[in-house]
């Protein structure tokens, strides 16, 4: 029997960068009812809070239902949950800032190189989240049609990560390709699969009693670690997809 919902955040439960739509916020808060909700992202707390925890009291979700909110920023490498009427943050685990100067020179000037340097972005191009540096090519807040068009077989990233590998050897990092332009250099073993056994450490839940519901869960999609570690999982293209699958357990459960 299934006790945890877990989710992936951008196009799982939202358009990329924007808060939880209406219609899914009051179908996340329902669920809350009944199961433990986990949202694990590769963005930092400030927008995982902005984007799920606001929309979520914007539909009147009360502090019994966030109590079984579980949020897991830059996948995982940090844990925050609601106790005592507050947020929490159990643990995080962050770059030393040596480590994010040279991370962020080395992305620019691989970027400049290559040609793919966004020189009119909109919003930072590389962002230290703490655990993760995250280059979003276009600015961190680009429209989702722009990402999107931008590098859709993942060709331009690939050729980043390929100029950005042998530089940043010496660091001992892991360099992934996240969302739709973006690169993460995180500390070495992060993934979301990190990220799921962190909150089973955490949390005492087992495998077995957890749902993974994400859009990439493909093989070199940035949500196939939990697949391949042996969860249960439902792939979803957009938002509209995870409603269907929401109202599908709602209404049997």
């Amino acid at each position: 029997m299934k006790k945890v919902i877990a989710f992936d955040q951008d196009d799982t439960l939202n358009v990329t960068k924007l808060p939880m739509p209406t219609k899914m916020a009051e179908l996340v808060k329902s669920l809350l009812d009944k199961y433990e909700v986990c949202i694990i992202s590769g963005t930092n707390w400030e927008v995982m809070g902005k984007n799920n925890i606001e929309a979520l009291k914007e539909v009147g979700a009360t502090n019994e239902q966030l109590s079984r909110l579980h949020i897991m920023p830059t996948t995982g490498t940090q844990y925050w949950h609601f106790v005592d009427s507050d947020w929490k943050r159990e643990y995080a685990h962050f770059l030393t800032d040596e480590q994010v100067e040279k991370i962020t020179e080395v992305l620019e000037k691989a970027s400049r190189k290559l040609g793919y340097w966004c020189e009119n972005p909109t919003g930072e191009i590389i962002e230290n989240r703490g655990s993760q540096v995250t280059m979003s090519a276009l600015g961190q807040w680009a429209t989702p049609e722009d990402k999107h068009a931008w590098d859709p077989d993942q060709k331009k990233r690939k050729a980043i990560v390929k100029e950005i590998t042998p530089e940043l050897a010496d660091l001992g990092v892991e360099i992934n390709i996240g969302g739709g332009t973006s690169v993460d250099i995180t500390l070495p073993g992060i993934d979301k699969a990190y990220g799921m056994n962190q909150f089973m450490e955490q949390t005492g839940y087992k495998m077995d009693e957890m749902l993974f519901i994400g859009d990439k869960l493909q093989e070199g999609g940035n949500d196939y670690p939990v697949r391949a570690m042996g969860m249960d999982w439902i792939e979803v293209t957009r938002w509209e997809d995870t409603a269907y699958v929401l109202r599908g357990i709602l209404a049997v459960s």
